[in-house]
């Protein structure tokens, strides 16, 4: 596989790169050649998207600041929003559709590839489970939303513009959604994680799949096998990022 670090240097500055870590944390960095396999592009136009994040800073801080007056020290958040920015932007996706919202960290870097993109629409579904108290009790979810938030609550407000939130079970929602959408170009899951559930979502999207579509999913350790049954219909392969948990699906041309 091509290295695009090796064959440019560094996807941004230094400057850049030490802020990311410090706002998003250093496993948020880029893995361009996960973003090579999952998109099919040439690194030269990975880069050349990954040179827009110093301009995300601003908003990065945004969200980091929402988090922090959480007043917790840990939040789970999907741990690759860059490459959920990157692959937005050159996917073009006229239809996101997104299961897990939580505080919104995934749901505002897809929004601004959209929103630099400009066009589209991310439609999101959250069941959202809240914090019983300002702090958070023992054995409570670690994305459990904070007193007086809501689904997506760190999601900056001008961003939300293209953004259709829907609350509910995955399950009791997703169909009808998708009965709404002539077809879904951008798939992102990161909700409650058991065998069952993914492979219900992924079974029931597969239809509004077409070539060109990527779908990207966390936690899919709980079951493998979902998401090689959804590659196997398409004829394609799951690409994990790195050694996590977390694959990507681009559904080939036909041909």
């Amino acid at each position: 596989m091509r290295s695009a670090r090796k064959s440019s240097g560094r996807w941004a500055d230094e400057t850049t790169e030490r802020e990311i870590v410090q706002l998003l944390g250093k496993r948020a960095l880029p893995d361009i050649e996960w973003l090579d396999r999952v998109t099919h592009r040439e690194p030269v136009e990975i880069l050349a998207v990954l040179g827009e994040t110093a301009d995300l800073i601003p908003i990065e801080r945004s969200i980091h600041r929402a988090l922090d007056r959480s007043g917790r020290t840990y939040y789970a958040q999907f741990p690759a929003p860059l490459e959920l920015y990157v692959i937005t932007r050159l996917l073009h996706p006229r239809h996101a559709v997104e299961s897990g919202v939580s505080s919104g960290l995934s749901s505002a870097h897809i929004l601004m590839g959209l929103e630099r993109n400009g066009g589209g629409q991310l439609h999101s579904i959250d069941l959202p489970q809240y914090q019983k108290s300002e702090k958070r009790l023992k054995g409570e979810l670690s994305w459990s939303i904070p007193p007086g938030k809501d689904s997506g609550w760190a999601i900056p407000t001008r961003l939300k513009r293209d953004w259709d939130l829907r609350k509910g079970r995955s399950e009791d929602v997703l169909p009808g959604l998708l009965r709404q959408l002539p077809s879904v170009d951008l798939y992102c899951h990161d909700s409650p994680w058991t065998a069952g559930h993914l492979a219900f979502e992924f079974e029931t999207i597969r239809p509004k799949l077409h070539p060109g579509s990527i779908v990207v999913a966390d936690n899919t350790d709980v079951n493998p096998g979902a998401a090689r049954t959804l590659a196997r219909a398409f004829a394609t392969k799951v690409r994990p990022r790195g050694t996590s948990s977390l694959i990507g699906i681009r559904i080939p041309s036909l041909g």
